[in-house]
């Protein structure tokens, strides 16, 4: 999950950047959107905001021992999804990517992927169903009417990434794929 490179020093914050698509609008720290008159909603969350999620749902743990997270700490954003439309939307979150500035594409953290890291750590049986519970990792359909929401989590951040660009590639509504982009940008806060 780690890059080779040495970040630069200081806290990685992620923002919205303004938005192209004129059915993108920025509100607060996050991005709404309709997608085929699906609303979609996008924010990334910082490693206390992730915390903060499993708290604050029953039952969940937060599912990263604090080693992993410190060492190499994923990218994560929080997706929610309300389908406000009379069809069904399909979404397959493996076909999401998150593209940097140079066109560097990185695909999500598969729920295998964090089932092998985490299966020897203590505790896994409570942090692996936190990240069932949790993840979108998986082909998500929502009828009418219904709502989902969910994580996206990506390998840590390579060092030189300044511009973001989460691309929905798979997003369908009733059958028509309706792509959607959302833009951030990256900032390093110096430590003193």
């Amino acid at each position: 999950m780690a890059g080779c490179a040495t970040a630069p020093k200081g806290e990685v914050a992620i923002r919205p950047s303004p938005q192209r698509q004129a059915t993108h609008q920025v509100v607060g720290e996050s991005i709404v959107a309709s997608l085929g008159g699906a609303g979609v909603t996008v924010r990334w969350l910082s490693a206390p905001a992730v915390e903060q999620f499993y708290a604050a749902r029953p039952g969940l743990v937060y599912p990263w021992p604090r080693e992993i997270s410190k060492a190499a700490r994923p990218t994560v954003f929080l997706l929610r999804v309300r389908n406000q439309t009379r069809d069904e939307v399909q979404f397959d979150p493996t076909l999401t990517a998150l593209v940097t500035q140079d066109g560097r594409r990185e695909r999500p953290v598969s729920y295998e992927e964090m089932y092998e890291r985490l299966a020897g750590a203590e505790d896994a049986g409570p942090r692996l169903l936190s990240l069932q519970a949790s993840l979108f990792s998986r082909f998500v359909v929502i009828p009418s009417g219904g709502q989902r929401e969910g994580l996206l989590v990506f390998p840590a951040l390579d060092p030189e990434a300044r511009h973001l660009l989460l691309d929905l590639a798979s997003f369908f509504v009733g059958g028509r794929n309706t792509p959607g982009l959302f833009e951030f940008q990256v900032t390093r806060q110096k430590m003193e």
